[in-house]
């Protein structure tokens, strides 16, 4: 076994036993094949944890699978990733590029929010206060790009986005998950929980979860995809943080996106890098970002050369790696984690317990 993978089980062992975090995993994939482990309570007052195949919500590590099938799909039918969203979104604003949308340098922001439930179009959402920032080429991370991107996708290729991403991504990387349950099959889940004070609270997929629904949505309320209107209804898919996976999958996405494929390729090339002024650096953990990837080569707190995707959200903190250096992907996660972004104007990246994993990826 992998010693840097020894050590990151004994590192979770140690968390998940001190109530730090509910429970966790780790998986690896190299030319030696596949290992995961998972540790802690599937409950606060629950049994142990010993099922790696559990899926869940896997939040922003969907934003690199959604990246990869927005990059393909332009390739194959010669859509440039320089041409304006306002090709696709007639209420977009003018200048903003698919680059810029997958590389958070399209000065749209949170601040207005960036979910709607439908049938409110997303174009009530732009028009709030905040939501376009004019600042284009300013690096600020933001869950709205990615919302815009799942609606410019199915708008490209006229599919609706579950299945684009099947076809595109999930199928060739060997994962059985899916987008907030759809076309999922075995839906068992790891509930996700998050830490408040001294106590913890279930935040997605619990018991009181509608699973013979096509689909989930918040608080566990069931959707049916009868009356779908592609390039309108996207939202319900959460493009940017929907993708239910276990971590054995992650660890897949992980390697898929290292490929040497020109998709890949193209994915991972350099889209913003921190100059000092240019963007929001999250205490210097963000220097170089790509097409829906983090990328790190040589830096002083994360060594080697490391291309991927973290996820923060509702107690989930977790994140899908490769290393390009010894060719092995990795994922893990922590859940039951309080909120790093509470009352905090800009992303949080990373726990520091999740250093402490990278630092041996």
């Amino acid at each position: 076994m992998n010693e840097s993978y020894e050590q990151i089980c004994v590192h979770l062992n140690g968390l998940t036993a001190s109530g730090k975090f509910l429970n966790a995993g780790v998986a690896c994939v190299d030319v030696a094949g596949e290992t995961s482990y998972v540790c802690g309570r599937m409950e606060p007052d629950g049994i142990a944890l010993v099922d790696p195949t559990l899926r869940l919500r896997m939040a922003s590590i969907t934003k690199a699978a959604t990246a990869r099938a927005v990059v393909n799909c332009a390739s194959r039918m010669k859509v440039s990733l320089g041409c304006p969203m306002s090709d696709f979104l007639a209420f977009a604003p003018e200048g903003i590029t698919l680059a810029q949308l997958l590389s958070h340098t399209s000065g749209l922001t949170d601040h207005a929010g960036y979910i709607v439930d439908p049938p409110a179009p997303m174009s009530d959402l732009l028009a709030f206060p905040g939501a376009v920032s004019g600042d284009i080429g300013y690096f600020r991370y933001a869950n709205l790009n990615y919302i815009l991107l799942g609606l410019i996708l199915e708008r490209m290729t006229g599919r609706r986005f579950d299945r684009v991403l099947q076809e595109e991504v999930l199928g060739p990387a060997g994962i059985a998950g899916g987008f907030n349950w759809v076309g999922v099959t075995d839906r068992r889940a790891l509930p996700v929980w998050q830490r408040r004070g001294d106590t913890m609270s279930q935040t997605a997929d619990g018991p009181g979860t509608d699973w013979a629904a096509d689909l989930v949505w918040r608080d566990g309320a069931g959707v049916t995809l009868a009356n779908y209107r592609i390039g309108q209804d996207t939202t319900w898919f959460s493009p940017h943080a929907g993708l239910r996976m276990n971590v054995l999958e992650a660890a897949r996405l992980a390697r898929f996106l290292a490929s040497d494929d020109a998709t890949a390729r193209k994915q991972r090339q350099v889209q913003w890098a921190f100059n000092g002024r240019n963007g929001e650096d999250c205490d210097g953990l963000f220097t170089h970002f790509g097409a829906g990837l983090t990328l790190y080569d040589g830096h002083d707190r994360i060594p080697g050369r490391l291309v991927g995707h973290a996820g923060h959200a509702l107690g989930f903190t977790g994140g899908a790696w490769s290393n390009l250096e010894t060719g092995i992907a990795w994922a893990y996660f922590l859940n039951g984690s309080a909120d790093l972004t509470e009352g905090q104007d800009e992303e949080a990246f990373y726990d520091p317990d999740e250093l402490a994993i990278m630092a041996r990826l």
